[in-house]
């Protein structure tokens, strides 16, 4: 854990100290005015966290009364330091324990009141804790920001002809039938599942191989569907679309009525679909469709899967990238928001998506968040691949408009609400991208990189 004095050398002594602290609305103030504002902060000896549409603002008693005159306050925090506060995930972990009282919702996590050194520290791929370094965004709203709207771009022809290409009803009617089946790493309905997706991405004339690995600590062994679409001028070179096609209960080990249409049938659907467009159009780099399982139990599918690129002489240096899908399909209101999240070192792909969202697919509202865990993007991340997952905003329980049946026996297709809406969206973003990284049309101007 960051101790003071190392946050101190790295951020400054000031943000060592313990100083009061306001939350402000960030309302839609542009890009270019919030980074005025978070630079006057830092000069005043303050520091600062983005959190979506709200600003942690902490400053001297002296200058913090100046840096909220003409700001919306949301809340008096009193007086905080870096390490009085942590990220909390919501609705997340492998074992869900209590939420702690939220000061902001950020992402996945919720940012909380608590001293960091005291934090139960887990594993890295799947931490259900993050310590809060100042001077950072962890989320932004990027429409909010302006953004999208700097981004958009005229249409490409041959873009537009692969993401006309998406069928949203024949998603969400793969999205069904994957939910008909019990998916629970613990069951047989897993296996069942298994079989469909290898023969439907078998229909599609596309290579398709098994993955066999056993769930950490256990005796059980389940399997990742792997279809493999060969790349007509870059065979070496590989784009990967995933999402995990296991599910659960809150009884993690109850395989029974464990439907799983929004997490993740939705998002195992959308690689499917993807299959479904992109074999239609050759690509020019391989692309690799990977149905994960073993994720509601720690990742061990993706973990699997990434190790397994990494061993085999290095081929995870070939991955140009990797799009992860995990939860795609409900939206609680006409918000159609979607978190874009990577680490903080791949913040390029970004603008990547920010520009296929807004030429593509603009009902979405785009929320970047560069403190990633929990999905099948995490492993990949950590052995060096980029990769990025998208999953709609609303899926905490927690939250006002949040989906009220994650984990539950009732998470069912009609509880997936706006389905078509808000995973044909996302999957046409998802589609704009991979067409230009699998190397079939120019989307942008400079290489993808």
């Amino acid at each position: 854990m960051f101790s003071p004095l190392v946050l101190g050398l790295q951020m400054g002594l000031t943000t060592a100290m313990p100083m009061p602290a306001a939350l402000v609305a960030l309302d839609r103030h542009p890009q270019f005015e919030l980074d005025r504002y978070t630079r006057q902060i830092e000069a005043e000896g303050g520091w600062w966290v983005e959190m979506e549409n709200q600003l942690l603002v902490v400053a001297p008693p002296s200058r913090l009364p100046g840096l909220l005159a003409g700001e919306r306050v949301v809340s008096d925090l009193g007086w905080l330091r870096p390490d009085d506060l942590a990220l909390q995930t919501r609705a997340c972990g492998i074992d869900e324990g209590p939420a702690l009282p939220a000061i902001a919702d950020t992402g996945r996590f919720a940012l909380v009141r608590t001293p960091a050194t005291l934090l139960p520290y887990k594993t890295p791929d799947v931490s259900e804790w993050r310590p809060l370094l100042p001077n950072r965004t962890i989320t932004k709203d990027l429409r909010a920001r302006g953004l999208m709207a700097m981004a958009k771009a005229a249409p490409d022809a041959d873009v537009q002809l692969r993401v006309d290409a998406l069928d949203t009803q024949r998603w969400f009617d793969t999205l069904s039938t994957l939910a008909s089946y019990d998916r629970s790493s613990y069951g047989a309905g897993i296996d069942q599942a298994r079989n469909w997706l290898i023969g439907e991405f078998s229909t599609l004339g596309l290579q398709v191989t098994t993955q066999t690995f056993t769930i950490g600590g256990t005796a059980t062994q389940v399997e990742n569907v792997i279809a493999r679409l060969p790349g007509s001028h870059y065979p070496d070179d590989l784009v990967i679309v995933g999402g995990h096609y296991d599910s659960r209960q809150q009884n993690i080990h109850d395989p029974n009525q464990t439907p799983g249409a929004e997490d993740n049938a939705s998002g195992c659907a959308g690689v499917l679909e993807a299959a479904r467009v992109f074999s239609q159009f050759p690509p020019q780099r391989t692309m690799i469709f990977v149905c994960f399982a073993g994720e509601e139990q720690g990742l061990y599918g993706g973990d699997a899967y990434a190790h397994s690129l990494q061993s085999d002489d290095g081929t995870i240096t070939n991955v140009e990238l990797a799009v992860i899908m995990d939860m795609i399909g409900y939206s609680g209101d006409a918000d159609l928001d979607v978190l874009l999240e990577t680490s903080s070192s791949l913040s390029t792909l970004f603008p990547v998506f920010t520009t296929a969202a807004a030429t593509y697919a603009p009902e979405l509202r785009l929320i970047s968040d560069t403190s990633y865990c929990c999905s099948d993007h995490a492993p990949l991340i950590t052995l060096g691949a980029p990769a990025l997952l998208t999953i709609e905003n609303d899926y905490s329980p927690s939250m006002p408009s949040g989906y009220q049946h994650y984990h539950k026996t009732t998470d069912l297709p009609a509880n997936v609400t706006r389905a078509q809406q808000m995973g044909g969206a996302i999957l046409k973003m998802n589609i704009a991208v991979l067409t230009e990284a699998a190397g079939m049309a120019p989307l942008f101007a400079d290489d993808f990189e």
